[in-house]
């Protein structure tokens, strides 16, 4: 699945891959730094140190990625 988040401040999207058939596990912020991950437990926690619903246009966004 690829996600693709819009922050308030950013001009670019936040993406977040979590693809379990090709154990990709990827986000890149707004800023286009990225991180890569070895699951997606991973990529979760990493979005909630780094990451709140107040950052982003569209917060229902946010929360249907967390699901």
């Amino acid at each position: 699945m690829e996600y693709s988040l819009y922050k308030k401040d950013g001009k670019f999207p936040c993406d977040v891959t979590v693809d379990y058939d090709n154990m990709v596990f990827t986000v890149r912020d707004s800023d286009t730094t990225g991180e890569v991950f070895n699951n997606a437990s991973e990529v979760a926690e990493w979005i909630k140190q780094h990451w709140s619903v107040e950052q982003f246009q569209r917060p229902d966004d946010y929360y249907d990625l967390m699901k």
